[in-house]
């Protein structure tokens, strides 16, 4: 993971100056230019392969809840009966009800991630998507992207285990409904997951400039736009001359605006321009060639 826990971070949101993307919204932006557009044919997947899993859940949970009722009706009952003949009786009987608690969970966690520690991803037990495996892919590797969810308290990042992602019900790790995460467990601890996971913004960047393919029907590994062209007429703009180095997120919020302005200005009849989310990336590159320039210029 790019960040550290002790840096300055913001949660994703509208902006540039943010770190911390939910992974749902990094998939989104892979699948398709607009998040909105990705978002929807990401949930309209997720939404086809949900009911045996959501089924199955739920009734994990009825049975742990009714065991847990019984667990409470038992210990009173050894409570009141504790110097009686039937202490045994209700004392077993809770030794019973707690196993009848943990059993649906233990099945969970053994049908998710095996019954030792997974090696390699686990075989899906629906059909899979290209998009979601490529995101997949990075998040799997040892020296991959660091995944990982902000502490309630501490407001620390905690990373997440890579065989996290190695789980046969992975795919709902993208889902941005919190009940659908809810199906996956946490990995090794079988607790349940935090209500959102991230990815650092750095590490979702070089996963776009990886050019990712998009859903059919969409503009593939082609690039659509002149980002090049863009960044090479920029150069000459005398305006770089009054940017303050020193202050990043001031720097790339204007060289965004500056591409944002050349996109528009070379916009064929259709008025096609790229989202301002697309021409961060790039605004950054640009600050960190001049900053990096600045500093060799100053020895």
């Amino acid at each position: 993971m790019t960040g550290s826990p002790g840096e300055r971070w913001k949660v994703f949101a509208d902006g540039d100056d943010v770190d911390d993307i939910p992974l749902w919204k990094v998939l989104a932006k892979i699948t398709a230019d607009d998040l909105d557009e990705g978002s929807k044919l990401n949930a309209a997947f997720l939404k086809g392969i949900k009911p045996r899993f959501s089924w199955s859940y739920n009734l994990a949970i009825a049975i742990s809840s009714v065991f847990g009722l019984l667990a409470v009706v038992f210990l009173i009952g050894l409570a009141i009966a504790i110097r009686s003949k039937s202490a045994d009786f209700f004392y077993y009987g809770t030794l019973l009800m707690l196993a009848g608690i943990i059993t649906p969970h233990l099945w969970r966690r053994a049908y998710q991630y095996g019954l030792g520690v997974p090696d390699a991803p686990l075989s899906l037990p629906h059909p899979s998507d290209p998009l979601f495996d490529e995101v997949l892919g990075h998040l799997q590797k040892v020296d991959g992207p660091r995944a990982y969810y902000i502490s309630r308290f501490g407001k620390k990042r905690i990373p997440l285990n890579r065989r996290q992602f190695f789980g046969r019900l992975r795919y709902f790790l993208f889902s941005e409904q919190g009940n659908d995460r809810g199906i996956v467990m946490r990995f090794p601890t079988a607790m349940p997951l935090p209500a959102d996971l991230y990815l650092h913004r750095e590490d979702m960047e070089r996963m776009l400039a990886m050019g990712a393919p998009k859903r059919s029907g969409g503009p593939g590994r082609n690039v659509k736009y002149a980002y090049v062209e863009a960044a090479f007429d920029l150069r000459a703009d005398p305006r770089l001359a009054t940017l303050d180095l020193n202050d990043e997120v001031a720097a790339v919020r204007s060289l965004t605006d500056w591409l944002d302005e050349w996109f528009d200005s070379a916009a064929n009849v259709s008025g096609d321009i790229p989202k301002r989310d697309r021409l961060t990336p790039y605004a950054r590159k640009i600050y960190a060639h001049l900053k990096k320039s600045a500093s060799s210029d100053s020895r």
